[in-house]
């Protein structure tokens, strides 16, 4: 017997969603992978399979170029970026789940995302306003007769705070939503039981939106170790950490074709960061996947 899932219209339906996929994502990828094997001749790039770009750039990964310990310093980011803003997404959505009355969370949520409705651009040259040496902060610490100076403007700090603040209104929302979902007769039932709010929390509401947040947390990583304006615009292109003042790897990227104008050696770098971004995915698909098993049991 036939359901409506087995009508062929269904697959009429998705053909636009495929060709947009194939069109706009999967082409360009493919292209750009392709031309990661290409070669330089007489300032050119000639399409060909060659591994020449990937053995100079693993031949100089850790030395000489220094790739290596800027995709470690990317990684080093993107992590800490991914706890920040998860973090402070997570205690967002609780606010709006459980302290905000019913009515007025659909207009809190949306005061909440109202900031990813501006240019990341805009809000980047915003942030250097605010951060800058001769900034509003320091302007306000002068103003009260203060000599200290609020120092993280091209910083990976200052890269963090662009990253969080681009970041935060789409893990609220995931966030939002699977919090959400958590039946409100479970949390009766603990309190009746006579749990206090923290054992409700650590026992019932954070085990339960543990897969909402593995899920934040994955897509804040791969947006962090793809980003590149945050860390030229506020972190300076090479800001200081705790490893040293290296770029970002993107920024790498965008440095290195900028002053070499080298296609297929830019493309392969790329490819890296791809891989590097597809198996942070999988890690976080697995993760999530096993937290909700566990939930389910």
């Amino acid at each position: 017997m036939k359901t409506p899932n087995d009508s062929p219209i269904k697959l009429l339906f998705l053909a636009p969603l495929v060709i947009w996929i194939g069109v706009m994502f999967l082409a360009p990828l493919l292209f750009l992978l392709w031309v990661g094997f290409w070669h330089i001749e007489a300032y050119r790039a000639v399409p060909g399979f060659s591994l020449t770009n990937y053995a100079e750039i693993f031949s100089s990964f850790f030395t000489g170029s220094r790739y290596g310990w800027a995709l470690l310093q990317s990684l080093w980011v993107a992590g800490t970026t991914a706890i920040l803003a998860t973090a402070f997404a997570y205690a967002t959505a609780l606010a709006l789940a459980f302290a905000v009355p019913p009515r007025l969370q659909r207009a809190a949520l949306l005061f909440a995302i109202v900031p990813f409705w501006s240019s990341y651009v805009l809000r980047l040259y915003a942030w250097q306003t605010i951060l800058s040496g001769n900034g509003v902060i320091n302007s306000l610490l002068k103003q009260a007769g203060l000599s200290w100076k609020f120092e993280v403007i091209y910083t990976q700090i200052a890269t963090r705070i662009g990253l969080v603040h681009y970041l935060a209104p789409i893990l609220i929302v995931i966030l939002y939503v699977s919090v959400l979902s958590i039946d409100r007769v479970l949390i009766e039932a603990a309190r009746e039981l006579g749990c206090t709010r923290w054992q409700v929390f650590t026992r019932l509401i954070f085990p339960l939106s543990r897969f909402g947040l593995l899920t934040a947390g994955s897509f804040a990583v791969i947006v962090s170790l793809g980003d590149a304006l945050s860390g030229n615009l506020l972190g300076g292109g090479a800001g200081q950490s705790i490893l040293g003042k290296l770029p970002t790897y993107a920024s790498m990227i965008m440095s290195d074709y900028s002053s070499a104008t080298n296609l297929p050696r830019t493309s392969a770098l790329a490819t890296i960061l791809i891989v590097v971004m597809v198996a942070a995915l999988v890690a976080g698909v697995a993760l999530a996947t096993a937290a909700r098993r566990k939930v389910s049991q």
